[in-house]
């Protein structure tokens, strides 16, 4: 099999988008964790309960998280997110979303936990991102996972 030689491109972006939280939105987590830890208490459920609160507290720190400036990087030997690396076998199609304002790219991955992955990318660089992936994989129809979406919908 001949080796595809495509030109590195390089872009940098948030790893997610962040919206400012209000405090009614923090003490609202708050109380809803107090109270279900409340509740497992009074079930003498305290291991839930200790789970119940660092998850609450976790939650809190995420959401007044800023996030990171991560590099992404599409090159011959395969895709960089940051630091991680995923080489082309290990990556079955791509999808390109694209909004008014942003838009997305969805890699889908041999993997069983989060097999698809979604990108930030600079909508001036759409032509030439696509025609570079077009060599090496196939344009597939992904959609972002459920999840994803429900918890950007709750503001996270």
């Amino acid at each position: 099999m001949e080796e595809i030689i495509i030109d590195k491109i390089e872009w940098f972006a948030p790893e997610y988008k962040h919206e400012e939280k209000s405090i009614d939105f923090l003490w609202a987590i708050g109380l809803v964790a107090l109270v279900v830890c409340g509740l497992a208490i009074w079930f003498q459920n305290y291991l839930f309960a200790v789970f119940i609160i660092i998850s609450g507290a976790s939650l809190i720190l995420f959401s007044i998280r800023h996030p990171q400036e991560i590099q992404y990087a599409i090159e011959t030997s395969g895709i960089s997110l940051g630091k991680d690396k995923y080489p082309w076998k290990e990556i079955k199609g791509f999808h390109i979303k694209k909004e008014e304002d942003y838009a997305v790219l969805l890699i889908e991955l041999n993997k069983y936990l989060l097999p698809v992955y979604t990108i930030p990318l600079p909508i001036d660089q759409i032509p030439i991102i696509k025609e570079s992936l077009l060599k090496i994989i196939p344009n597939i129809e992904l959609e972002e996972s459920r999840s994803m979406k429900f918890m950007e919908k709750l503001g996270f």
